[in-house]
């Protein structure tokens, strides 16, 4: 088994593929359930990632 460096690891924590649609589902989630606060951090935490230049 291939050992995970931290060069590795920060690539597949930057690609967008994984991040992305669980911040969204996390987002919706937290609405659905009416936990406005997380839902509103999941929004942010998007527009984050997404102005930090990972996307």
């Amino acid at each position: 088994m291939p050992e995970l460096t931290a060069g590795r690891a920060r690539r597949r924590l930057s690609e967008p593929l994984l991040p992305v649609p669980v911040l969204a589902l996390l987002a919706v989630a937290a609405v659905a359930l009416e936990h406005r606060v997380l839902g509103w951090a999941a929004v942010g935490a998007l527009a984050g990632y997404a102005l930090s230049g990972s996307v």
